[in-house]
């Protein structure tokens, strides 16, 4: 959509509310903030695009790197047993922050990333108040699991329950950030629980305090105190639980929809992973793993602009569909050219610096990059589809797509370790990466379609916010 630049107060009283909406100038937080004007076209909107897709990649590299140093560390100070409660927490916070980022953090970016100023904290706010909500129950769960199991699960579970609400709260403080274009503010936030964490850290090892509890304490702790620094950095808190639960009502269809993405996608993963290792064995099964963890810096690049591109998406439909496939299209390119450059430096490098890293694994796993570049080729060529879908809000288009490439994963994977082993599943995953894309374009052009042949006004009634409460 353009905007003609006005300039009598006649004029300026005509312009459309989303105009108006557009041209505000600055936020309650009191300086400059995107979706407050429309982006217009050259250097320096392709240049804030840039730098903003460069916040989403460093807030991913700090996030991924602190959860490295988190595991190894509380890998070499506890026990076994010790170790596998400490997993149990983790799993419980990652599963948790999967299902509540479909419900509330990506329902947030679909559907405020380009609003005014008071719609998009009113989102925050009933977002936060969504995660607080469901952190609370799934809390209680994990309380509740705790009472009827010994030490050290018991008290692990709960510290997970009571910080859970907080933890999911932050998250969503994250996506609020990147949502309103201020990336930074997000890196700082991330920032204030790793000092938090490893300060922590530092004086359970300075009294020569090592349990499974205190760690889990100084990890959980600290998020909470994010949150709560998330909280003054935007000056809101969450909804109360029934504004929260009007919210998730009045965009049920998307929500929903979102929420069994996240349930397919990871079911398919976890019983492609069994099914592969029932019938190759697990000696492929971490073969497979170690070529994944010589291209775990891809999914780094993936994750971190992933956070970003969506909110950009829904700012370029702002503008105009053609240009958000523009945007789409590029972002794909430019994914595939760093899955391209990684994979020439992971393939040319020798042999004695492969074994540094991954010791005896590394000759297993040489042999799978190959296939396992192709399929991640594949994978960022349907990236820019997959954010398209997401920012025209076409839920039932992309659950559609998903089910298509979550169908082929398995069928693929699993055919690939009867035929081949480890070998047989890279190479299924190739070509799973092959029609992932034509799968995902496909479903955005029809998506697309659907969008332009919509009537009514520019934004449709869905978007609108749902009655306080």
């Amino acid at each position: 959509m353009s905007v003609r630049r006005m300039t009598t107060r006649d004029s300026r009283r005509t312009a459309s509310t989303l105009s108006s909406r557009l041209l505000r100038p600055k936020d309650s937080i009191g300086s400059e903030k995107l979706g407050d004007q429309p982006f217009v076209a050259g250097r320096p909107f392709a240049l804030g695009m840039v730098v903003r897709f460069g916040w989403g990649l460093a807030d991913q590299l700090l996030s991924s790197a602190t959860n490295f140093l988190l595991a190894l560390l509380v890998a070499r100070t506890v026990g076994a047993r010790d170790l596998g409660a400490f997993s149990v927490a983790y799993a419980t916070f990652t599963f948790s922050l999967g299902a509540v980022r479909a419900i509330a953090a990506e329902l947030l970016v679909v559907r405020h990333s380009a609003v005014s100023v008071d719609e998009w904290r009113e989102g925050v706010t009933r977002s936060a108040g969504t995660a607080l909500m469901a952190g609370i129950v799934v809390g209680a769960g994990s309380l509740i699991a705790g009472a009827s199991v010994g030490e050290p699960f018991r008290s692990v579970l709960l510290i997970v329950g009571l910080s859970l609400p907080f933890l999911l709260v932050q998250d969503v403080w994250r996506f609020a950030f990147f949502a309103r274009g201020r990336g930074s503010a997000a890196f700082l936030n991330d920032v204030v629980w790793t000092v938090a964490m490893f300060a922590a850290f530092a004086l359970l090892r300075y009294y020569n305090v090592s349990s499974v509890v205190s760690l889990t304490l100084g990890w959980a702790g600290s998020g909470c105190l994010a949150a709560i620094v998330g909280a003054f950095q935007l000056k809101l808190l969450p909804s109360r639980p029934l504004a929260a639960v009007r919210w998730l009502r009045h965009h049920r269809e998307i929500a929903q929809r979102f929420l069994a993405e996240f349930v397919v996608s990871t079911g398919v993963s976890t019983l492609t992973l069994f099914a592969i290792g029932i019938i190759a064995g697990l000696d492929d099964v971490g073969r497979l793993r170690a070529g994944e963890i010589a291209l775990g810096p891809l999914s780094v690049l993936f994750t971190g602009a992933g956070m970003v591109a969506t909110a950009e998406g829904v700012r370029l439909l702002r503008e105009s569909p053609r240009r958000l496939v523009h945007g789409c299209r590029w972002l794909s390119l430019a994914l595939t050219a760093g899955v391209v450059a990684w994979g020439g430096v992971i393939l040319l490098v020798p042999r004695n610096i492969g074994e540094l890293v991954l010791r005896a694994n590394w000759d297993a796993a040489s042999g799978l990059l190959p296939p396992l570049l192709i399929a991640l080729i594949g994978y960022a060529l349907s990236f820019g589809a997959w954010t398209g879908l997401r920012s025209l809000a076409a839920a039932r288009r992309s659950l559609h797509a998903r089910c298509i490439e979550g169908s082929l994963t398995f069928s693929l994977g699993v055919a690939g370790a009867y035929l081949g082993g480890a070998t047989g599943v890279a190479w299924g995953y190739a070509l799973t990466g092959c029609l992932r894309s034509l799968n995902a374009w496909w479903h955005f052009s029809r998506a697309l379609g659907d969008h332009e042949s919509r009537p009514g006004p520019d934004r449709p009634p869905e978007t609108t916010l749902a009655p306080r409460g």
